[in-house]
């Protein structure tokens, strides 16, 4: 007993003073050997690395091994699929001297030299993979017995900074605001205006955002990810968000009520002011309790609605005082909203690929699931409520769509001291924005398909009204007081 009490005392204790420490034994007894890490000539406790680079790291067990120890053993232990480094040598056998002496540069790593005090090696460290990774030792025997296996060694491989990041957050940037101000040429402020005083509506949408897709997106992460805390963490950040953007692109090309999108876009951001962090103050902690939410980017939230208001209220104004030139933006609103999604879909993966690594079977599945789901109980909750048919479909698609980039700004932001768990972290969210659009591509596929098939040709005669506005979009307060129209045609 006073065996093991002493054992786990000096295990803790090397816990204590930041040095990792290995246990290992043989058929004679336990054997304690103290393993530290150098690299340029500074003892470090995690390596830090990022990714293509290499570190010459220098290893001391802190006790003379015995003779039948003949190599170590550097292994890599991936928490997932990949691999995140590389080490060469991968074994350095055991030189038995009472000096140290200088080991050439073109064998480095290669031969570890014993002393008195223990045993000195180096080896070759290569970040391969971002992501966090473990690496460990073990002093092996010439007939492949293990005497000792160390505790494992935190290693952080560091995404690298790429210029075309830059450049394609400013397409996008520019590509948003450009479709917002002829988004906002075609939205009647009086109808929003009208909406607000009886928000049976807006209220739906809000019910559905932020009550059942933080639930349901905390849900698929305990099933899907119960072994990752990082890819949990981001499904859930992102089922708090408010409606995306392109909610409101895919409600004009769908034919919903893009006044009610607008809205309901706008109530959903100004209300994550609250609710985003109220939920995950609530449960983030119960999922990974190493970050830090203290620091939430409400600069982000603010940027978010501005660069939301700004090119929509110019679009208005347009409207208003140039009805020319605002019925010419609005034909264009429909190719520039699928030139931004082809660009999303084609540069932006290019440009975030290393993210696609990470793509597993339930990341794509969260991916589809958490939209899906949104888009569903949405719809089927207007529904229930007896809401027109347009009002249906824009609080479906403003459920489902989330904000995916506000949710990648709270998580780099958040986690930024823990770099690169931000980055991981950001998956799922990249995921979710990914695999969205794919069912509503294909209900916009099966709407053309239709249109096409029951488009007839008519006999000569007095024009009738589904042909005389040239495919122009009406908006009128009827029964529904956020009622689009769009011609058939």
């Amino acid at each position: 007993m006073s065996i093991m009490v002493s054992w786990a005392c000096s295990l803790w204790a090397c816990v204590v003073v930041g040095v990792v420490a290995g246990v290992g034994g043989s058929e004679e007894g336990v054997v304690e050997v103290v393993v530290q890490l150098e690299v340029d000539g500074r003892e470090v406790e995690v390596l830090d690395l990022t990714d293509g680079d290499s570190v010459l790291v220098t290893f001391h067990l802190g006790a003379a091994l015995p003779p039948p120890a003949r190599y170590i053993l550097i292994q890599e232990i991936s928490p997932d699929a990949f691999g995140h480094v590389k080490v060469k040598p991968e074994r350095v056998d055991v030189w038995y001297g009472e000096t140290v002496l200088p080991v050439d540069g073109g064998v480095a790593g290669e031969r570890g030299l014993t002393v008195d005090g223990g045993l000195i090696g180096t080896f070759n460290l290569t970040g391969t993979f971002l992501g966090f990774t473990k690496i460990h030792f073990s002093v092996v025997t010439g007939e492949g017995r293990t005497l000792f296996n160390s505790q494992q060694f935190t290693v952080k491989i560091q995404r690298r900074d790429k210029k075309l990041d830059k450049i394609f957050t400013a397409l996008v940037i520019t590509m948003v605001s450009i479709a917002y101000i002829n988004m906002g040429c075609a939205i009647d402020i009086n109808i929003i205006i009208e909406s607000l005083k009886k928000p049976v509506a807006p209220a739906i949408g809000l019910a559905s955002q932020y009550l059942f897709m933080p639930l349901v997106s905390y849900g698929l992460g305990y099933a899907l990810f119960p072994e990752s805390s990082a890819l949990w963490l981001g499904l859930f950040v992102v089922g708090c968000s408010p409606g995306g953007g392109s909610s409101n692109l895919w409600t004009y090309l769908l034919g919903g009520s893009l006044d009610l999108s607008v809205t309901m876009t706008v109530v959903s951001t100004l209300v994550s002011f609250v609710a985003l962090p109220a939920w995950v103050y609530a449960l983030a902690a119960t999922i990974f309790d190493e970050g830090n939410f203290e620091r939430l980017p409400y600069g982000t939230m603010v940027g978010m609605v501005v660069g939301l208001l700004a090119p929509c209220m110019v679009g208005i104004l347009i409207r208003r005082y140039m009805p020319k030139t605002a019925h010419f933006l609005k034909k264009l609103l429909t190719p520039i909203a699928v030139i931004f999604i082809l660009v999303f879909s084609t540069f932006g993966v290019y440009v975030n690929l290393y993210i696609f690594y990470y793509f597993t079977w339930k990341v794509m599945l969260a991916g589809v699931a958490l939209p899906g789901l949104g888009f569903i109980f949405g719809g089927l909750l207007a529904k229930m409520i007896g809401r027109p048919w347009q009002e249906v479909l824009a609080i479906s698609i403003e459920t489902g769509i989330q904000n995916s980039g506000l949710a990648i700004g709270v998580i780099k932001v958040a986690l930024e001291k823990y770099s690169p768990l931000g980055d991981v972290t950001a998956v799922v969210p990249v995921g979710v924005a990914t695999f969205t659009p794919l069912p509503l591509l294909l209900a916009l596929l099966i709407k053309k398909v239709y249109g096409c098939c029951h488009h007839h040709p008519r006999l000569p005669g007095p024009p009738t009204c589904a042909s005389t506005d040239n495919n122009d979009l009406k908006m009128t307060p009827a029964t529904s007081q956020i009622t689009l129209s769009i011609d058939p045609r």
